[in-house]
């Protein structure tokens, strides 16, 4: 008897082999007629329609939203761990091309479009700065602040934890640089999960007047982080001249998506567009402030 009469478990067995996780993974998405293909057509050339497809009840062609985002993001962030000079082929857009971004000024680029990186003003490092592009905050290169010592006030947090950077910089800048790297490309993929939740509630609140559930707007807000991340991977991997042009078509597609989930008016559609931008990226310029400062405390 080749299987288990009770639970259908084969009974001849064997050590795994790399080549059956491959073939399980692989075949887990392109079954049902391939659903990832499909899935991935839909979501890079026709903004949108993939969340309408979900929404009308056409689900089981597709791979499912939250299936799909969570492999999109874990390929772009395993990308960057395996490769991390692709880090820096990620260009951030603030008026022109700057390089030395970190892992939160790429998702603010991503959420607010190539002209509004305002985070990346709270966590880049100067071009002057040893370890550049690797994401140092200018404020461990300042020198010491004097508190604490014999006769002087004593320190605060803020005072305390520029000190404690300073001294761990001083002392190995290129080590203390790669080491905040890797913790930050460590901990934004659980940031970016957990910031998804706020982004479908800024964009609940853009269309609060319409008969949507929340639910509704999550599966809109997967669609659309998945696609960033994809879009990312290849900014990451293809050459600075074209990684440009794609973060410039990233808010052409979310204005291009809302409009279709959401429909109404090309006018109305970029005023919302508009709020969730602004709105989205002071979240992120808070959160990615608040994560740099408590790496930098645990570093």
């Amino acid at each position: 008897m080749n299987f288990c009469a009770a639970c259908g478990q084969e009974t001849a067995l064997h050590a795994p082999t790399l080549g059956e996780f491959v073939h399980e993974f692989v075949g887990h998405y392109m079954a049902l007629e391939g659903a990832l293909w499909r899935t991935l057509g839909l979501l890079l050339l026709r903004p949108g329609r993939l969340t309408r497809e979900y929404l009308a009840g056409r689900r089981r062609r597709y791979v499912l939203p939250l299936r799909l985002y969570l492999t999109a993001s874990f390929v772009f962030f395993l990308v960057l761990k395996l490769m991390p000079a692709a880090v820096d082929q990620v260009v951030v857009f603030d008026g022109a091309a700057r390089p030395e971004a970190t892992m939160p000024d790429i998702h603010a680029a991503a959420a607010s479009g190539p002209a509004t990186a305002s985070a990346a003003s709270a966590v880049s490092t100067p071009a002057s700065a040893p370890g550049k592009g690797t994401g140092v905050p200018a404020v461990a290169a300042t020198r010491p602040i004097d508190c604490g010592a014999a006769g002087q006030q004593a320190c605060n947090a803020l005072e305390r934890l520029v000190n404690h950077v300073g001294e761990r910089y001083r002392k190995d800048p290129v080590g203390f640089a790669e080491h905040l790297q890797a913790q930050l490309i460590g901990t934004a993929p659980y940031a970016v999960f957990v910031l998804l939740p706020v982004f479908a509630g800024i964009v609940t609140l853009a269309y609060r007047k319409r008969r949507m559930t929340y639910g509704e707007h999550v599966v809109f807000s997967l669609h659309l982080h998945a696609f960033w991340f994809l879009v990312l991977l290849l900014v990451a991997l293809l050459p600075e001249m074209v990684s440009g042009v794609l973060l410039w078509v990233v808010p052409v597609y979310g204005v291009w998506a809302m409009r279709e989930v959401y429909r109404g008016g090309w006018g109305a559609t970029l005023m919302r567009a508009a709020f969730v931008s602004i709105v989205y990226s002071g979240v992120l310029m808070l959160a990615s402030m608040g994560l740099v400062a408590g790496l930098l405390a645990m570093a």
